[in-house]
């Protein structure tokens, strides 16, 4: 069984190299990369979980900072929407789904060109308490995590605009 397990890796291994699999991260391409990223200034975003959407964008694209000469501008656009989800009987509600959506562009500072656009959306599902201490607690961790996932996933579209255009 063993011999199995090592000539099927083999062959998978093989199979991914003969496809032209690369890793985004891999290599001397990582910090190509980041240095694109590094130039890319963020525009100021309105409410409270755009605030935490900006400092999030800025922790994983500037590690460094803010840029000093930017060659990009990102701007962003937040649609934040909640429902309610599970009731009980009494048609109370016990579940809620918060739903962040973001619009996102990349512009040359240069030329003022869009680059790169796109939406990103993370639907978050909370509980509703009794305790509004705790209801209102449990809808900040919804939104936070909305936040966290909206920005993952603008870094890695944009590291994938950076690759393909580099290509």
């Amino acid at each position: 069984m063993s011999l199995f397990r090592s000539l099927f890796l083999v062959g998978l291994l093989a199979a991914l190299g003969a496809c032209g699999f690369r890793p985004l991260y891999g290599g001397t391409e990582n910090s190509a990369i980041n240095q694109q990223l590094a130039h890319i200034q963020i525009s100021t975003i309105e409410d409270r979980i755009g605030q935490q959407v900006h400092n999030l964008l800025l922790d994983r694209l500037n590690s460094g900072g803010r840029p000093q000469k930017p060659l990009y501008n990102l701007s962003v656009k937040l649609t934040v929407s909640k429902e309610e989800i599970g009731l009980k009987f009494t048609e109370e509600a016990t579940r809620a789904r918060l739903t962040l959506w973001v619009n996102y562009f990349l512009t040359d500072n240069g030329s003022g060109k869009v680059l790169a656009e796109g939406g990103v959306r993370s639907v978050n599902n909370y509980n509703i308490f009794n305790s509004e201490f705790a209801r209102l607690a449990a809808e900040e961790d919804a939104k936070k995590r909305a936040a966290r996932e909206v920005s993952d996933e603008i870094k890695l579209r944009l590291s994938l605009y950076f690759v393909q255009r580099n290509a």
